[in-house]
Protein backbone atom coordinates (compact mmCIF):
# COMPACT_ATOMS: atom_id res chain seq x y z
CA UNK A 1 0.00 0.00 0.00
CA UNK A 2 1.13 3.61 -0.67
CA UNK A 3 0.25 6.88 0.99
CA UNK A 4 0.05 9.58 -1.66
CA UNK A 5 0.56 13.12 -0.45
CA UNK A 6 -0.76 15.49 -3.11
CA UNK A 7 0.20 19.14 -2.60
CA UNK A 8 -1.25 21.82 -4.88
CA UNK A 9 -2.53 25.39 -5.04
CA UNK A 10 -6.12 25.69 -3.84
CA UNK A 11 -6.98 27.29 -7.20
CA UNK A 12 -6.86 23.85 -8.89
CA UNK A 13 -8.73 21.86 -6.23
CA UNK A 14 -11.63 21.06 -8.61
CA UNK A 15 -9.21 19.48 -11.11
CA UNK A 16 -7.63 17.37 -8.38
CA UNK A 17 -11.04 16.18 -7.17
CA UNK A 18 -11.98 15.28 -10.75
CA UNK A 19 -8.83 13.15 -11.13
CA UNK A 20 -9.49 11.37 -7.85
CA UNK A 21 -13.09 10.67 -8.88
CA UNK A 22 -12.01 9.47 -12.33
CA UNK A 23 -9.74 6.91 -10.64
CA UNK A 24 -12.39 5.84 -8.09
CA UNK A 25 -10.48 7.29 -5.14
CA UNK A 26 -13.23 7.94 -2.59
CA UNK A 27 -11.28 7.85 0.68
CA UNK A 28 -8.92 10.70 1.42
CA UNK A 29 -8.16 13.46 3.89
CA UNK A 30 -8.00 17.04 2.68
CA UNK A 31 -6.23 19.90 4.44
CA UNK A 32 -6.73 23.51 3.29
CA UNK A 33 -4.60 26.61 3.87
CA UNK A 34 -1.32 24.70 3.91
CA UNK A 35 1.46 27.27 4.04
CA UNK A 36 5.08 26.75 3.10
CA UNK A 37 7.95 27.48 0.75
CA UNK A 38 9.19 25.37 -2.13
CA UNK A 39 10.18 25.36 -5.76
CA UNK A 40 6.90 27.07 -6.70
CA UNK A 41 7.69 29.91 -4.28
CA UNK A 42 5.99 30.88 -1.04
CA UNK A 43 2.52 29.55 -0.35
CA UNK A 44 0.87 31.89 2.09
CA UNK A 45 -2.70 33.07 1.95
CA UNK A 46 -2.21 36.83 1.90
CA UNK A 47 -2.81 39.84 -0.31
CA UNK A 48 0.67 39.55 -1.87
CA UNK A 49 0.74 35.78 -2.44
CA UNK A 50 -0.88 33.65 -5.16
CA UNK A 51 -2.66 31.58 -2.52
CA UNK A 52 -2.23 28.84 -0.02
CA UNK A 53 -1.73 25.22 -0.86
CA UNK A 54 -4.06 22.34 -0.23
CA UNK A 55 -2.91 18.84 0.67
CA UNK A 56 -4.69 15.55 0.12
CA UNK A 57 -3.57 12.30 1.74
CA UNK A 58 -4.89 9.03 0.37
CA UNK A 59 -3.86 5.44 1.15
CA UNK A 60 -4.22 3.23 -1.93
CA UNK A 61 -3.05 -0.15 -3.15
CA UNK A 62 0.12 -0.16 -5.28
CA UNK A 63 -1.59 -0.60 -8.72
CA UNK A 64 -4.01 2.26 -8.00
CA UNK A 65 -1.14 4.43 -6.76
CA UNK A 66 0.80 3.86 -9.99
CA UNK A 67 -2.25 4.75 -12.13
CA UNK A 68 -2.95 7.86 -10.10
CA UNK A 69 0.68 9.02 -10.22
CA UNK A 70 0.62 8.58 -14.00
CA UNK A 71 -2.62 10.60 -14.22
CA UNK A 72 -1.16 13.44 -12.13
CA UNK A 73 2.00 13.41 -14.27
CA UNK A 74 -0.11 13.72 -17.46
CA UNK A 75 -2.23 16.46 -15.87
CA UNK A 76 0.87 18.46 -14.94
CA UNK A 77 2.38 18.03 -18.42
CA UNK A 78 -0.91 18.92 -20.14
CA UNK A 79 -1.29 22.12 -18.14
CA UNK A 80 2.31 23.14 -18.70
CA UNK A 81 5.27 22.78 -16.42
CA UNK A 82 5.24 26.51 -15.79
CA UNK A 83 2.50 28.84 -14.70
CA UNK A 84 3.26 32.56 -14.66
CA UNK A 85 7.00 31.88 -14.72
CA UNK A 86 6.89 29.40 -11.83
CA UNK A 87 6.81 25.62 -11.76
CA UNK A 88 3.22 24.33 -11.97
CA UNK A 89 1.93 24.13 -8.37
CA UNK A 90 1.31 20.37 -8.12
CA UNK A 91 3.50 17.80 -6.39
CA UNK A 92 2.79 14.18 -5.52
CA UNK A 93 4.83 12.19 -3.01
CA UNK A 94 4.51 8.42 -2.43
CA UNK A 95 5.28 6.94 0.98
CA UNK A 96 5.13 3.33 2.13
CA UNK A 97 1.94 2.78 4.10
CA UNK A 98 0.80 0.03 6.42
CA UNK A 99 -2.62 -0.03 8.09
CA UNK A 100 -2.07 -1.00 11.72
CA UNK A 101 -5.47 -0.47 13.33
Amino acid sequence: MKMLMIVFRESIVQHIHALLKEHQITSFSEIHNVEGQGETGPSVKSFFSPGANCMILTAVQEPAAARLIEAFTRFRETHGLHEHGNTFPLHVFALPCEKVV
